[in-house]
């Protein structure tokens, strides 16, 4: 297992959650795009963003590296998969009317990525990158889990929520008119979803190792022994910036 490498995690990711249609809807108007567009899903995974935006008759350009990731994702007639990378996507020059990554632009290096962006869209169109975070502080569950994984792996972090997003984007000149967007939902998991979930953390699973992951683990399920549901609380937030005109 390498950081990065969601390979071996690729059929737990499914436990992930989707994300609100009250904020997706908000992003396509931000990014003034409708069906038929032609648009990039970058970083796609097995395709839980890549699902929202084809289900609103878009045409879609998920690009993902792993094999194994893309082979998870259901069959969408209006999609086309890419195995390219945030840094060299594949996709033509201005083709596309807006490019999006779902809980994925922290595994891009911004210096290069921002101007392979900036290549495949349309002049004036719109970068959104966006993250589901978990508001650990508003569920007693997550507090219990995150005082597990702490005591079994203390260097444990996901330091992209606390990161300058805005400031990233404007790097490089490339983007500008950066906008936030955010939307607080929650998602009722049965307990085999819930622990599916923390299975499919690649940085959690990265950082525990071996050694310790499987006591994470265990302890998870022990607190789920008894539970048939549990509400897990998440911010979506959102970051849109618009193409700097060539």
């Amino acid at each position: 297992m390498a950081l990065g490498d969601f390979a071996p995690q690729a059929r737990a990711y499914a436990a992930r959650p989707g994300y609100p249609d009250e904020l997706v809807d908000l992003l396509l108007d931000r990014a003034d795009v409708a069906g038929g567009d032609h648009v990039a899903d970058l970083g796609a995974g097995t395709g839980i963003f890549t699902r929202e935006l084809a289900r609103r008759e878009l045409t879609v350009h998920a690009v993902e590296p792993s094999e194994a990731m893309r082979g998870q994702a259901p069959n969408m007639p209006q999609v086309r998969w890419y195995p390219g990378t945030f840094e060299d996507t594949g996709l033509e020059t201005g083709s596309m009317r807006w490019a999006t990554a779902a809980q994925a632009f922290h595994w891009a290096d911004p210096a290069r990525a921002l101007p392979e962006l900036h290549r495949i869209l349309a002049p004036g169109a719109c970068f959104t990158c966006l993250w589901n975070d978990r508001r650990d502080h508003d569920s007693a569950m997550l507090r219990a889990v995150m005082d597990v994984i702490r005591g079994e792996a203390p260097e444990f972090d996901e330091r992209y929520r606390d990161h300058d997003w805005t400031a990233t984007l404007l790097v490089g000149g490339c983007f500008e008119d950066v906008v936030t967007d955010e939307v607080h939902h929650v998602v009722a998991m049965g307990r085999d979803r819930f622990r599916g979930l923390w299975r499919s953390h690649n940085h959690l699973t990265e950082t525990a190792g071996p050694a310790r992951l499987p006591r994470v683990l265990a302890a998870i399920d022990a607190l789920t022994a008894d539970v048939s549901e549990i509400a897990v609380p998440y911010v979506t937030r959102a970051f849109t910036a618009r193409a700097v005109a060539r």
